[in-house]
Order: C-alpha cells, then structure tokens, then sequence
C-alpha cells in the first residue's frame, strides 16, 4: 500500500513538473523516470539541453531530455555496460566545458573495489571520451585501460590505487582522474587519450575511503579542486604547474565544523547567481555544501543545505537545471542500497535553494 501511494505521488509530481516547467517555474522535484537507472553521476548539457547521468550498476550513459522525457535514450560503453553485474561499473561523469561542450568523459571502475565484504583492489578501470553530441549509436572516441597508470603509481609509491570515481578538464583539454581508494592519486590524461600520466599523489591517511571522491576545474583561478579523502578541498595550481612541471598542491583552509571525510561524494562547480563568484557544490548525505572563496581557495566557507528526501535517497551529486528560462540546481540521489534489480522507475530530483548560488 505505502509503495503504491508513493508511486502514484511521484507520477502526479512528474506531472506537475512538466506543467509547472512550460508555465514558467522550476519544479520541486524533476522526476525521471528510468527503469533501474540507480545514477552515480549527472552533467547538465547546457548548449543542447540535456542531461547525461551515469548508469551505476549498468555502465552506461543514460541521455534524456527534460522537455521530453520519453525520448530518452542509452549510450553504451564496450568492455563497461552490462546486465547489470558486470566486472565494471560507470561512476563519474565530465563535460570538457561548462558550455558549447565537444567531449564528454566517463570513468569506469571495477565493480568490485567498493564490496568491502569482498574487495578486490586490482580488477579492470578505465576511461572514456565521448565527441558530443551523442546518440544510441555512439561509440567512444577513445578510451584507456587506466591499469597501466595504476601500477605506475605502485612502482613509485609501494601502493596500487584503485576505485576512479570522477573527473575534471582543464582549459587546455587536459583530463584529470580521481582514485578514491587505496590512496589518494590523479591521473593525467591528455586530450587525444594517448598519454597518460601518475600525475600526483600522496600518501593514504588509513581510512577506508583515503582518496579524493571529487574534483572539477576553476578557470577563473586555473585549480584543480579535488573533494574529500585527506581534507575537505585540496587545490593544484595549473598556472604554477606550467611553470615546475610538477602538481602544486595546497590545502584549501575551510571555516566550520565539516565533520568526517567518509562519506563525501562529488564536487562541481556552478556559477553564482548575483556575480559573487564561482561556488563549489559538493555532497555529503543528507547535506549540499555551497562552498565560497574570496582568496583563489586558499581559504573557503560554505552554506550547507538538506531536505527530507536527502535522508534515503542516497544523496550523490548536484546537477544544474534549467526551467523556465531561469537556472536552478538540484540534489540528486542514486537509491545504491537497492541493487542493480532493485526494479525502481523514479528517479527524482530534488530542488536546491538559489541561496547556495548567493552571497
């Protein structure tokens, strides 16, 4: 009785959605409905409005058009997608830019590194690039066996790092991958694929979860800002970079009582809404934190926020929206708990305040 009432709710909220949507107001809630689609990840497409979420268990793209939800479609990843109990699983997902992108990037990881009953540390990951725009029929670009890189990093550090969850791009095209496990490394990736570099890393703190869980790029102030693992938010200056050749790291310090790093998820960022600023919308279930700098991110605060529905909805990203000719964002959650089969068709998400984009 309870999940039939709770259906028919989100049906008449994805109702509401659409007609809310045309009549010029952004939604609560977004639903998308998507049999098993239990997304780790989501990228707002803003040239061809569209969104492009992660398919967790599945390992694929799954692309769907908000005006039009029933045109939704898959884009398949060879060696990744799956019945749903593949050897790999599709985490995190990037655009090369925030507008007018050309590529989009997914990381795939070994869908055993995060069965902590039964962890393998050396199962297949990889990396694919995506020319835009795309469709049922696309086919990576390129994609990379992240293994090699991975043993690099042994070779210099003693330690195999493992799990990639997410990737950023700088301006020059260059792609960064995260590992979230083993311990805290990034790998570079260059813009045709074909060089792929032990870009930085460091030592684990010896935690379950010692890597970074997030990172994206500010071009404003040419960082990389890597999410969770060994602190809150850690910068790498590109521009100093050019200039040793080698990671420029820096601790970002950051106001307020944060808490534990375990459970950190994905960063994006977002550009505010009243000219005060990039933020960095980072996840930690059940909260979004709206981080802020005034220095470049040597130093940061942040607004934190969260709803009811953030309590079990495995709360995993921010995706920004579009509705109603305005911009919005909205917390989106993966429903992890329920397995690849768990047989859920709603997938909402749930809108965010605008405050978290204001001073």
């Amino acid at each position: 009785m309870k999940t039939a009432t709770f259906s028919s709710l989100l049906a008449l909220l994805a109702a509401s959605a659409s007609t809310v949507a045309a009549t010029g107001n952004p939604p609560d809630v977004f639903a998308v409905n998507i049999l098993n689609l239990y997304p780790e990840d989501c990228q707002w497409d803003t040239t061809r409005k569209l969104y492009y979420q992660s398919n967790l268990w599945k390992g694929r793209v799954s692309v769907t058009d908000p005006k039009n939800t029933d045109a939704h479609f898959n884009v398949l990843i060879p060696g990744v997608s799956s019945n749903g109990y593949g050897d790999q699983q599709l985490a995190g997902l990037s655009l090369d830019t925030r507008t007018a992108a050309k590529r989009l990037y997914a990381v795939a990881k070994d869908s055993k590194a995060f069965d902590f009953s039964n962890q393998r540390t050396d199962g297949p990951s990889s990396f694919h690039a995506f020319n835009l725009p795309v469709n049922a029929n696309s086919q990576p670009t390129w994609s990379i066996d992240l293994n090699t890189v991975q043993e690099e990093f042994k070779t210099q550090t003693g330690t195999r790092p493992f799990g990639p969850v997410d990737s950023a791009v700088d301006s020059k095209g260059n792609i960064y991958v995260v590992f979230e496990l083993g311990i805290p490394a990034i790998a570079k990736v260059s813009p045709d694929g074909k060089t792929v570099q032990a870009w930085y890393s460091e030592a684990s703190n010896g935690s379950q979860r010692p890597g970074y869980t997030g990172i994206t790029y500010s071009a404003s102030a040419n960082k990389l800002i890597a999410y969770g693992g060994p602190r809150i938010l850690t910068t790498f200056d590109l521009s100093a970079n050019a200039v040793s050749g080698q990671a420029s790291m820096a601790p970002v310090s950051v106001s307020g009582n944060y808490g534990s790093l375990l459970v950190s998820e994905k960063l994006v960022t977002v550009p505010s809404l009243d000219s005060s600023g990039i933020r960095l919308l980072g996840v930690k279930a059940p909260y979004v934190y709206s981080f802020s700098s005034p220095d470049n991110w040597a130093t940061a605060s942040y607004k934190r926020y969260t709803r009811p529905e953030f309590n079990n909805n495995t709360l995993l990203n921010v995706c920004e929206g579009e509705f109603g000719g305005g911009r919005q964002i909205y917390g989106v959650g993966g429903y992890l708990n329920e397995g690849p089969k768990g047989g859920r068709k709603e997938f909402p998400m749930y809108h965010l305040p605008d405050s978290l984009l204001q001073k």
